[in-house]
Formats: C-alpha cells, structure tokens, sequence
C-alpha cells in the first residue's frame, strides 16, 4: 500500500510540475507579445517625436528669419 501512495504522490508530483512550467511557458510567450507590441508603439512614438522636433526647427527658423 505505502508503494501505491509514494507513486500517486509521484504522479501528483509530476502532475504540478508540468503544470508550473506549461504556465510559465504561457507567462513568457504572453509577456514577449507585449514587448513586442510595445516595442512597435515605442517606434511610433519615437518617430512622431522626430518629426514634430523637425517641424519646431523649421517653425523656429522661419520665425528668426521673417521677424
């Protein structure tokens, strides 16, 4: 019987191991999505940014020079 029960306990083991890592499994794939999805916002952002600093240049400059 107590041979019965340390392979059950086995399994019930093994059973939470598999699970622990399928989980984290779907943590690390479900967290390189949203880097991955912030990363191309980052690059939007980035280039709204490096056109509006042109546009304030060029605003800047017009200005300096019409005034």
């Amino acid at each position: 019987m107590k041979n019965h029960d340390l392979t059950k306990l086995s399994n019930q083991n093994d059973d939470y191991v598999k699970r622990s890592q399928a989980e984290m499994q779907r943590r690390f794939v479900d967290l390189q999505f949203k880097r991955s999805e912030l990363e191309k916002q980052l690059k939007i952002v980035n280039e709204v940014l490096f056109s509006l600093g042109r546009e304030m240049e060029q605003h800047y400059s017009y200005n300096q020079l019409y005034k």
